[in-house]
């Protein structure tokens, strides 16, 4: 008797949970999902000497430390012909030794605790990083300091990091993706500007670790640091052991406050570029004129730029230029968010070089039509649904967190613009990104560039028909392939 309730009982059981399930997927329902962003000012501290901190202790978590010091400054401050000094200091910081330390000391020790140290620099910042166990922390990060404060720019490692970049150099025009970046930025920042600049092989041999030390002395000091910490350590104690070293630091001889990144003064020209280059297929890239993540418009343009090539398999160009016509295995466009200066929309993609036309035009038709009517409703909640949704992987982890906030802060975007975020998202509605699109995706301002067998790309494709020239009103213009050593134009 016993086992008929019970078995009467799971089979009820059964029975109802079948009730309750919907006949599709896409009928099921969830609860909304909650979620509050971090904000800034739980985690900022400030030194003795000025210096921003934002420290995330995590009692819960493995007993790992993060730290990390960033400085304002980076590549737009190489001098006139030693473009690539940045990348080598970056990268020699934390390589090259200390005062008292060769190399092979500093990476002996770290071997011993299996703790890591590494640096780098880009266009406008840079890092010096530490991950260690908790235990290891104030033996590595005393090193960490000797690297920071006195580096030793070693002799050997600064000529092997420039045979490798040397080397690196040679195969600029190896691939047609390495091509199209380096002739995109020149052709959108001018070749004056820190975007449109490159490292040439007279260049990089004639940088020196004298130049090293310079641009050391001239950003490592308390005007252009933040730190940020984060992992199991008790924040009242590790800010007294920033205080009596980090806190300690003062600006040596040639120190300068970063000045701020400078602004294009290139006057783009809009047009079809093409650059002949043997390869089986071509690299097709764009980009419309933007605008910065401080717009008002901001959110909309993101949602419409998600919707075009920036929401994967789900944006209009993927389905139609990858799904439906097979010319490409990706299609992707990006919103710039301008950090310093009004950003880009731009999009890539890889195809035939017979196709290159016709994937323009599809394109450029998908825009057209996200001009001239207003998405369904079902399409704008897909994607504002999975940009609200993914909002809190963002913030995942507490090195993300203090990271977000020391590049917001680096930048001097507001401390507190993520905490309606995903509001504004919800708020866009099908008439703002209609009005988004006819604002950014204007075709007479745009700047196309193919890279790869030029001939075949400007005839298109005969299956269907249209030449490169006919894709736009706009001039067709032949680019040539440069010398990889000196950046000189090939004959």
């Amino acid at each position: 008797m016993t086992a008929r309730i019970v078995l009467a009982l799971i089979s009820g059981l059964v029975f109802a949970q079948a009730q309750a399930l919907p006949s599709r997927p896409e009928a099921l329902s969830f609860q909304p999902l909650v979620f509050q962003a971090p904000k800034a000012r739980d985690f900022k501290a400030q030194l003795r000497n000025g210096i921003p901190a934002y420290l995330a202790p995590d009692p819960t978590g493995a007993p790992v430390i993060r730290l990390t010091v960033s400085w304002k400054g980076g590549g737009f401050l190489d001098p006139a012909g030693k473009e690539g000094l940045a990348t080598l200091f970056g990268g020699q910081l934390a390589q090259g030794g200390t005062a008292t330390r060769t190399p092979a000391q500093v990476e002996e020790a770290l071997e011993q605790t299996a703790a890591s140290i590494t640096s780098g620099c880009g266009d406008t910042s840079g890092t010096l990083s530490l991950v260690c166990l908790e235990k290891d922390f104030e033996s590595t990060f005393e090193l960490f300091l000797e690297l920071l404060q006195r580096p030793g720019f070693a002799a050997d490692r600064l000529e092997l990091a420039k045979r490798s970049q040397r080397q690196a150099m040679e195969r600029r025009n190896d691939a047609v993706t390495s091509i199209a970046p380096a002739e995109m930025n020149r052709l959108l920042f001018g070749e004056h500007h820190h975007l449109g600049r490159e490292a040439t092989a007279a260049g990089l041999a004639s940088i020196t670790r004298e130049d090293l030390q310079a641009f050391h002395n001239r950003l490592l000091h308390p005007a252009n640091l933040m730190v940020t910490a984060s992992g199991k350590f008790d924040r009242k104690a590790l800010l007294a052991r920033l205080n009596g070293s980090l806190g300690r630091l003062k600006a040596a001889a040639g120190a300068q406050v970063t000045p701020k990144v400078p602004t294009p003064e290139h006057a783009r020209k809009p047009g079809l570029y093409v650059v002949d280059k043997a390869a089986p297929q071509a690299m097709v890239s764009w980009a419309f004129p933007g605008l910065r993540r401080s717009d008002p418009e901001w959110h909309a343009a993101f949602v419409m730029n998600q919707i075009l090539g920036g929401g994967g398999f789900s944006s209009r160009l993927t389905r139609t230029i990858r799904s439906n016509e097979g010319l490409t295995y990706g299609v992707r466009t990006a919103l710039g968010e301008g950090p310093h200066f009004r950003g880009d929309l731009a999009g890539s993609s890889q195809t035939s070089n017979k196709s290159v036309a016709y994937l323009l035009r599809l394109a450029l038709g998908e825009m057209q039509k996200l001009k001239e009517a207003p998405v369904p409703e079902a399409d704008l909640k897909l994607i504002k649904d999975a940009i609200i949704e993914s909002f809190p992987a963002r913030w995942s982890g507490k090195a993300a967190v203090v990271n977000t906030f020391a590049g917001e802060a680096q930048t001097g975007w507001p401390e507190d613009w993520w905490q309606d975020y995903r509001q504004k998202i919800q708020a866009v509605t099908a008439a703002d990104v209609q009005k988004a699109a006819r604002r950014l995706l204007d075709s007479s301002q745009v700047v196309i560039l193919a890279v790869g067998r030029a001939a075949e790309i400007e005839a298109g494709d005969p299956d269907h028909p249209g030449a490169l020239k006919d894709v736009l009103p706009l001039p067709l213009v032949r680019l040539p392939l440069r010398d990889p050593l000196t950046l000189q134009p090939l004959k």
